[in-house]
């Protein structure tokens, strides 16, 4: 199972209070045939399970990204607030 490491910014999510995400930095579709994909992640050393998603995020160049929540007990855990980077690995399920 091919595991996909990167270092992302944390952005807050325009919906619901205290949400936020990082961007996966790859064309998901590409990548899985999908438009969204379970995953495990590792944020830095703590587990969790998820999806990737298209949520009608637009990247600087106005392009789809694909993204990733970031639970607010695991970026507490961590220290990291919003714009902070993290460095995140990912298999597929």
């Amino acid at each position: 199972m091919q595991e996909y490491q990167f270092v992302s910014k944390i952005y807050p999510s325009e919906v619901g209070k205290g949400g936020a995400y990082v961007i996966f930095p790859y064309d998901l579709r590409q990548v899985t045939g999908k438009g969204r994909a379970r995953v495990t992640v590792d944020f830095e050393g703590i587990p969790y399970t998820g999806s990737i998603v298209n949520m009608g995020v637009k990247d600087a160049a106005g392009e789809i990204c694909y993204i990733l929540g970031i639970r607010k007990d695991i970026r507490q855990a961590l220290k990291k607030e919003i714009g902070a980077s993290i460095t995140v690995k990912l298999h597929f399920l």
